[in-house]
């Protein structure tokens, strides 16, 4: 899981959030909404717990796994405290570990909708779109507001070639990132996935449209600009396939491996 994940639950572990969202559209229309969706409040990780999600932050994680087992001992099992033990796990890319933990604590008291997220991706990255799916579904469904669930979502969806109901999902995750700060990386990612769903419906214009915002919006994304490389190429527009073709190589000077969505 990237990085940026890790970094937004920060903010929501520490202090707790319960943001106004718009209303949530009629299921039926959206694919990302639940039909009874809430916007649930999220209980933070305060003393002990907030200095356990820091070592995992700091990659500490065995560290970390100890002081749970001690705080658990003390305190009795605790939503919070099972979804650290994942947490602490998928930092380290082990994702099955992870989700066993995750749905221990989706069965525990507070209910901590973060949990259902990061089972969401552990799901995915275990290759089991079907209980992905219901992780992101159900995290949607407890704060209907959640970008990066809903780009989980949309991964999902175009994965499984229902392009429409991605289209929608990833639309929805850069109207709500567009009232975020700091997120532009984030957004870029979800209009790049809105570009290469109008390549594979053989729209080269406005997948190129979509791309030049990605890049408005991050432009250190290698794999944005080769694709925006073949689609200037297949319209024809050489001047815009040199100028794409100097900034890649640029970055893959800088960095062999590349940005990647």
């Amino acid at each position: 899981m990237r990085t940026c994940h890790f970094m937004l639950l920060l903010s929501i572990a520490l202090a707790g959030a319960c943001q106004e969202q718009d209303p949530p559209p009629d299921s039926a229309s959206d694919p990302g909404r639940a039909e009874v969706a809430i916007d649930m409040e999220v209980p933070p990780l305060q003393d002990e717990l907030a200095t356990i999600y820091r070592l995992i932050q700091q990659d500490e994680t065995g560290s970390a796994r100890i002081r749970l087992r001690n705080w658990m001992e003390a305190n009795g099992e605790d939503a919070r405290a099972l979804f650290l033990f994942g947490l602490a796990y998928q930092r380290e890319k082990r994702y099955a570990p992870a989700a066993d933990w995750y749905v221990r604590a989706t069965q525990a008291q507070p209910i901590y909708p973060p949990t259902w997220h990061f089972l969401g991706w552990s799901r995915y990255y275990l290759g089991q779109p079907r209980l992905s799916e219901e992780a992101f579904r159900h995290h949607l469904q407890l704060t209907p507001g959640e970008a990066d669930s809903a780009y989980g979502l949309g991964l999902v969806m175009l994965d499984d070639a229902r392009l429409d109901d991605a289209q929608s999902l990833f639309t929805r995750s850069v109207e709500l990132l567009r009232e975020q700060d700091g997120r532009n990386e984030s957004r870029a990612k979800a209009l790049f996935r809105l570009a290469e769903i109008q390549e594979l419906r053989g729209d080269d214009a406005q997948a190129r449209a979509l791309l030049e915002r990605a890049l408005a919006a991050s432009d250190r994304n290698e794999e944005a600009w080769f694709r925006l490389i073949q689609v200037c190429r297949r319209l024809g527009d050489e001047p815009a396939v040199l100028a794409a073709e100097t900034r890649h190589r640029e970055l893959v000077t800088q960095s062999p491996h590349g940005a990647r969505p």
